[in-house]
């Protein structure tokens, strides 16, 4: 079975899920954005709303000027205000908006993210059998059952309130514009307190449902995820071997130090080291102990109580000292040497 047919039943793995965030691909809720905009935005304004009121009044008395005062005086005075009033309502309410934006996302994409990725182009954006297939997406069916949930919703609730209170702002007209002011907004709250609560269920919702969505369309077929836990962890037989090394080099780790030498060479006075030959045991000689020049007479006189036997070759010795550590197999350019003082030495 060819690998495009093969069900995807496996679950994303972390590294599948890293490279897709790097793509910019996480689970995101714009339902949840809008709603959390709708809310900072509606208590900025609340907030506001007096001062506002003032300022635009100001504003209006200061246009009554123009029949009082000369217009080339006044007309200056009221362009400075109005653009006063515009920026002291936009901006901060701007920067509210985007602030309600970016803190959201961060929290429900779990950090910034930064990805050029989606900016380029795509054959599939524009492919028609793929732009099929988007259609009749589960994806898209849940955005249209969202959809039709909050209409309905706000629909219900403007129905209800409408009901209730347009024939009280109707009748208000009667007591002045007070009354229109106090039943307008008596109005305008359970408007506003329905719409924002149905936008933050929604959200709520949104957020669960587009996670969902996300691991569902990041699940892994198991030939996918067996070539990528290849790709990680290497191939078998490589992972094998080095398991293998792995454990001979921790058995060998065991087996370190001057009691386990076959064989010391080299001098009291010169550099000195201690190498394992062991037939079956050992493939190539290994160095189990070494020592500098300063250091090498006391590693000799206790070899000797231990009666490891010596060989006397300072160049061999040097050559084996400088070029490995212990724990490792002796240089290769030094095989034949040592092979010819172990045989010296019976040891093979």
């Amino acid at each position: 079975m060819s690998e495009t047919s093969e069900e995807k039943s496996q679950p994303a793995s972390d590294k599948k899920l890293q490279d897709a965030r790097k793509k910019g691909q996480v689970a995101k809720s714009q339902d949840l954005v809008s709603a959390m905009v709708i809310l900072c935005a509606s208590l900025y304004i609340s907030a506001t709303i007096a001062r506002v009121q003032g300022q635009v009044t100001a504003l209006i008395d200061l246009t009554t000027q123009v029949y009082i005062e000369p217009f080339n005086t006044v007309w200056p005075r009221l362009l400075d205000t109005a653009q006063q009033l515009w920026l002291s309502v936009t901006l901060p309410l701007v920067a509210v908006t985007v602030g309600a934006v970016v803190l959201t996302n961060v929290v429900t994409m779990r950090g910034f993210i930064f990805s050029v990725e989606p900016l380029k182009p795509d054959f599939k954006r524009i492919n028609p059998a793929e732009g099929f297939k988007r259609v009749f997406a589960v994806r898209n069916l849940v955005e249209f059952l969202k959809a039709l949930v909050k209409v309905g919703l706000l629909g219900l609730a403007f129905y209800v309130v409408g009901r209730h209170a347009l024939q009280a702002l109707m009748d208000s007209s009667r007591c002045g514009a007070g009354c229109i002011e106090a039943t307008f907004y008596l109005m305008l709250k359970p408007l506003v307190f329905t719409v924002v609560a149905t936008y933050l269920v929604m959200g709520a919702v949104d957020v669960m449902m587009q996670r969902w969505l996300f691991g569902r369309d990041m699940k892994m077929t198991k030939s996918e995820s067996k070539r990528e836990r290849k790709d990680v962890d290497g191939d078998p037989l490589i992972k094998g071997e080095r398991r293998r090394q792995r454990q001979e080099m921790q058995a060998m780790a065991g087996k370190l130090g001057l009691g386990q030498a076959s064989l010391m060479i080299g001098t009291g006075d010169g550099w000195l080291v201690g190498v394992r030959y062991v037939r079956g045991e050992t493939p190539v000689p290994v160095v189990v102990a070494r020592a500098a020049p300063e250091e090498a007479a006391q590693m000799l006189e206790e070899a000797s109580l231990l009666n490891i036997p010596q060989a006397v070759d300072v160049e061999l010795a040097a050559a084996i000292a400088r070029r490995s550590v212990v724990g490792e197999p002796i240089p290769e350019n030094t095989f034949q040497a040592v092979a010819l003082l172990l045989v010296n030495a019976r040891l093979i």
